[in-house]
C-alpha cells in the first residue's frame, strides 16, 4: 500500500499524505476514473477499485483530500447497492470493508493531526455517514453485545471479550475524533473574536456533519422507551421458558450514551458526540435565548436564519434521532427550528394572500420537523407540545385549509402521509383537520381511487395503523377510521398473497404493531382482518428470534383475542403462548415507583381509613373489598388462595401522557368560545390496559389529572370528597367533629367544579 517513508522533491521533503495540490490532484484524478474502468459496473466492485486506487497510492503522494474524495466517491458509487442493485459475492463485500477501515484508519489518523479544514471534516463525517447509513449490504454486525438473562437479572458483557473484531470499533473512533475536533472549532466560532477564514463553517456543511452523527450513532431506544431493544432467541430450551439461562442479544448502537438511550444531561455523562450536538446549537443561536428568532442586524443574521428548508428539517432529525435533545442546549435549538419554520409557513401564507405569489413549501421538511418535536414529547420533554401544537396549526391553514379541492394532500408522498401521522401519535396531538386530510389521502390510495401516483410499503401501513391506535381514532370520530383498518388488512393480505410467508413482507416490527393496533381499535368485523391476524400470530410464532417489546404487544393482543376473536388466535402453539405469558409477567414483575400524584391519592386514602396497596399487579392503587361490603373501610387483605369472594378495584391515575394535546385550530378555539367543553380522548394504550385488567377481574375507577389536579393540595378534605363519588360509596366520612360528608349524587340541573 505504499510506502509511509518521506521524500524529496525538488530539494523539499514531502511527510506522507502531505502531498502538494499538484501532486495531490493527480491522485485525485485516478481516484475518480477508477469506478468507471471496470468491466463490471457492480456498485461494490466500483467502490472497492477507488479506495484502492488510494490505498496502492503512494503515501507522499495523496493528501487530506485525496482521503476525503475517496470516501466520498465510494459512498456516491454505493447507492446503487443500498437500492438491492448488487451482485458481489460475500468475499468481495468483505474485502470492501477491509479497505473501507484502512481508509478510516488513515483518516483518524489526519484527522488527530489536524490535517483537515472544517468542510472536509464534515465531508468526511457524510461519506461515512452514508456507508453506515447502507446497512449490513456494506457493514456487517456493528455493535452487537451479548447480555445473559437469568431471572429478572441481566449482566452486561460489554466489557468481556466476546470475539469482536477490532475493526468494528474504527467507525466510531474516527466520529469521536472528528467530534473533539470540530467542537473546539464550533467554540471557537461561538467566540466574537474568531476571524479566521479556514474556521468558518456554512449551514449546509454542518447539516451533513450532524445527519451523519445520527446515523453512525443513533440513540438506541426508540421514543418513549426505558431501555434498549432485547431480543431473545426462541429455541427448544426457551419455549416454553425454562429455568435455564438464556443469551439474548441487545443491538447497541453506541458504547457511551445513558442507559434509556437518549443524551444525559449531566455534562460529565455525556459523550463526546453529545457535546458535538451541544457546541452545534450553541452556534446556531448564538446564546441569545428567545430573541434568536429576532435579529439584531439585517447584514449579519444569525446561523439559524441562513439556514434553508431542507436544512432545518434535516438538523432537526438529526437531534430526534441521536436525541441530543436532552440538554437545555439541544432542547432550545430544536424549538427554536420549529419556531423559525413555523415562522416562515406564515410569512408564506401572508404573501400569497397579498401578491398572490407561490411559496414552494416541501412538505418532507416541515413535517420532519414535526417529527422531532413529537419525537420529544414521547421522551417527556415538556417544551415540545406547545411548538409542536403551533407548528400543525400552520401546516394545516398552509397545506390543507387554504388550497382548493378535496384532496389537498395530493402532492405528498407515501413517507409524507405516514411520518406525519407518526408525529401526531407521538406528540399526542388531536388535530382533527390534519388527521382527517392524511387518513382521507391514505385510504384513497390503498384503494386505489384517484390515479395517484405512489404505493405505500408494509411498513408504512402498519405506522398508520399504529398511529390510528395510538390516539384511538374510532368511528366515532369519522367514516374514514371506520373503513381504514378493513381496507389496510386486505392491501396487506393482497401483497403477501395465498402462499407466500408473511413474515417475507411483514417483518418483526410490523407483526407486533399491527396485532397491538386491531386489538386496541376493536375491530375484527372484516373477515381480512382475522385472516391478518391469523398470518401475523403464525409468523411470529414459528420465528427464530423475538424481541421482549414485540413479544409483550403480542401477548397483551393474544390475551384479549382468546375471548374477544378467538378465531385469530386459534392456531397460536400452546407453547408460544407460554412463552408470552411469561415473558409479560416477568416484565410486570419489575419494581416500580409510584408518581407524586399517585402518592397522593395513597395519602388520601390513608385518611379515609381505606386499606389498599400501591403498584400491585401492575395497578397504581390496589383495594380489594368482599361482597358483603357496604363501604370501603371494610377493605382487606387480598385473597391469594380463593376462600373469599373479593371485588378488586383498581384506582388509576392518568397523567397527562394518557389523553391526547387539543389542537388549537378554528373549530376547537370556536367550540370553547360557545362554553362546549372539549376533554381530552384517552390514548390507545391507555384503553387497552384498563380492558386488560377488566378481564383479570378488575373493577377500574380512572382518576384523570384535569380534574384532580383542580383540587387545591392542601385541601385534603376536598381530595377525600372527590375520591368518595368517584367510588361512588354511600357511608358517611367524618373528617372532624363537625365536618360530615355523605356521597348523593348531584342533580342533572347541577354541576360539580370538574363539570
Amino acid at each position: 500500500k505504499g510506502t509511509n517513508a518521506p521524500r524529496k522533491r525538488r530539494g523539499v521533503e514531502v511527510l506522507p499524505w502531505n502531498a502538494p495540490y499538484k501532486v495531490s490532484i493527480k491522485t485525485q484524478k485516478r481516484i475518480q476514473a477508477a469506478s468507471s474502468n471496470l468491466p463490471s459496473n457492480d456498485p461494490i466492485l466500483a467502490a472497492t477499485a477507488v479506495l484502492d486506487t488510494l490505498l496502492s497510492s503512494s503515501p507522499t503522494k495523496c493528501n487530506a483530500a485525496n482521503v476525503v474524495c475517496a470516501l466520498t466517491l465510494s459512498s456516491k458509487t454505493l447507492n446503487q447497492t443500498w437500492r438491492g442493485r448488487s451482485c458481489a459475492t460475500m468475499q468481495e463485500r468483505a474485502k470492501f470493508q477491509s479497505k473501507f477501515y484502512d481508509v478510516c484508519r488513515i483518516l483518524n489518523h489526519l484527522v488527530d493531526d489536524d490535517k483537515l479544514i472544517t468542510r472536509q471534516l464534515c465531508n468526511a463525517a457524510w461519506g461515512i455517514g452514508k456507508h453506515v447509513e447502507y446497512g449490513d449490504e456494506v457493514l456487517l454486525n456493528r455493535h452487537r453485545l451479548a447480555t445473559v438473562s437469568r431471572g429478572s437479572s441481566q449482566w452486561n458483557l460489554k466489557d468481556q471479550y466476546l470475539g469482536v473484531d477490532e475493526e468494528e470499533d474504527v467507525i466510531d473512533h474516527v466520529f469521536d475524533s472528528i467530534a473533539r475536533r470540530m467542537i473546539g472549532r464550533l467554540n471557537d466560532l461561538i467566540k466574537p473574536t474568531e476571524t479566521k477564514s479556514d474556521r468558518v463553517v456554512k449551514t449546509g456543511e454542518l447539516s451533513m456533519l450532524l445527519w451523519s452523527f445520527a446515523v453512525a450513532k443513533p440513540r438506541d431506544c426508540p421514543p418513549g422507551w426505558e431501555k434498549p431493544r432485547q431480543i431473545e432467541r426462541l429455541n427448544e430450551e426457551n419455549l416454553p421458558s425454562q429455568n435455564g439461562d438464556v443469551v439474548t442479544y441487545v443491538e447497541q448502537l453506541e458504547h457511551s450514551g445513558s442507559p434509556a438511550g437518549v443524551s444525559s444531561d449531566n455534562p460529565k455523562e455525556r459523550s463526546v458526540a453529545d457535546r458535538l450536538f451541544d457546541a452545534a446549537a450553541l452556534l446556531f443561536c448564538q446564546g441569545q435565548g428567545s430573541a434568536v428568532l429576532q435579529s439584531p442586524s439585517k447584514e449579519q443574521p444569525l446561523l439559524l436564519q441562513q439556514c434553508s428548508w431542507n436544512e432545518l428539517s434535516n438538523i432537526a432529525w438529526s437531534y430526534a434521532t441521536r436525541g441530543a435533545y436532552n440538554s437545555s442546549q439541544g432542547e432550545a435549538m430544536v424549538t427554536f427550528f420549529a419556531r423559525e419554520a413555523t415562522r416562515r409557513i406564515h410569512h408564506c401564507l401572508r404573501r400569497v394572500a397579498s401578491d398572490e405569489r407561490e411559496c414552494n413549501i416541501l412538505p418532507r421538511d416541515a413535517i420532519q420537523i414535526a417529527w422531532a418535536l413529537g419525537t420529544m414529547d414521547a421522551d417527556n420533554v415538556s417544551t415540545a407540545s406547545p411548538v409542536l401544537v403551533r407548528l400543525v396549526d400552520a401546516m394545516h391553514e398552509y397545506w390543507i385549509k387554504t388550497p382548493i379541492g378535496n384532496r389537498p394532500l395530493k402532492s405528498w408522498t407515501c413517507a409524507d402521509l405516514t411520518q406525519m401521522a407518526t408525529a401526531l401519535s407521538h406528540g399526542r396531538l388531536d388535530n382533527q383537520s390534519v388527521l382527517d386530510a392524511v387518513y382521507d389521502e391514505a385510504l384513497i390510495r390503498l384503494e386505489k381511487r384517484g390515479g395517484n401516483p405512489g404505493r405505500f410499503s408494509a411498513r408504512e401501513i402498519s405506522t398508520l395503523m399504529w398511529s390510528q391506535a395510538r390516539l384511538y381514532l374510532t368511528p366515532k370520530y369519522g367514516h374514514v377510521y371506520d373503513k381504514f383498518p378493513s381496507v389496510a388488512a386486505r392491501a396487506l393480505l393482497r401483497r403477501i398473497g395465498p402462499n407466500s410467508p408473511p413474515e417475507v413482507l411483514i417483518k418483526a416490527q410490523e407483526q407486533a404493531n399491527l396485532a397491538w393496533s386491531f386489538t386496541v381499535l376493536e375491530d375484527y368485523r372484516d373477515p381480512s382482518v382475522v385472516s391478518l391476524l391469523q398470518k401475523i400470530f403464525s409468523a411470529a410464532s414459528s420465528s427464530r428470534d423475538i424481541q421482549l417489546e414485540h413479544a409483550h404487544q403480542l401477548w397483551q393482543s393474544y390475551y384479549l383475542l382468546s375471548s374477544e376473536c378467538p378465531t385469530a388466535v386459534q392456531n397460536v402453539p400452546s407453547e408460544f403462548v407460554d412463552y408470552l405469558e411469561q415473558k409479560w409477567k416477568h416484565e410486570k414483575s419489575r419494581v416500580k415507583n409510584s408518581s407524586s400524584r399517585h402518592r397522593a391519592i395513597s395519602r388520601t386514602l390513608d385518611l379515609m381509613r381505606v386499606r389498599h396497596l400501591n403498584e400491585y399487579d401492575d395497578v397504581d392503587v390496589a383495594i380489594a373489598l368482599d361482597y358483603n361490603s357496604t363501604w370501603t373501610h371494610d377493605a382487606s387483605d387480598f385473597e391469594t388462595n380463593g376462600e373469599r369472594s373479593q371485588v378488586k378495584v383498581a384506582v388509576e391515575f392518568d397523567g397527562p401522557h394518557h389523553f391526547t394535546v387539543m389542537g388549537s385550530n378554528e373549530e376547537d378555539l370556536m367550540l370553547l368560545e360557545n362554553g362546549i367543553k372539549i376533554t381530552p380522548r384517552v390514548l390507545g394504550h391507555t384503553v387497552l390496559k384498563y380492558r386488560l385488567l377488566k378481564k383479570k377481574g378488575w373493577t377500574v375507577v380512572r382518576i384523570p389529572y384535569y380534574e384532580f389536579d383542580k383540587i387545591p393540595i392542601w385541601s385534603s378534605m376536598e381530595r377525600q370528597r372527590y375520591l368518595q363519588r368517584k367510588l361512588k360509596t354511600h357511608s358517611e366520612i367524618r373528617f372532624s367533629g363537625v365536618d360530615v360528608s355523605e356521597y348523593s349524587k348531584l342533580p342533572v340541573t347541577r354541576h360539580s367544579r370538574f363539570d
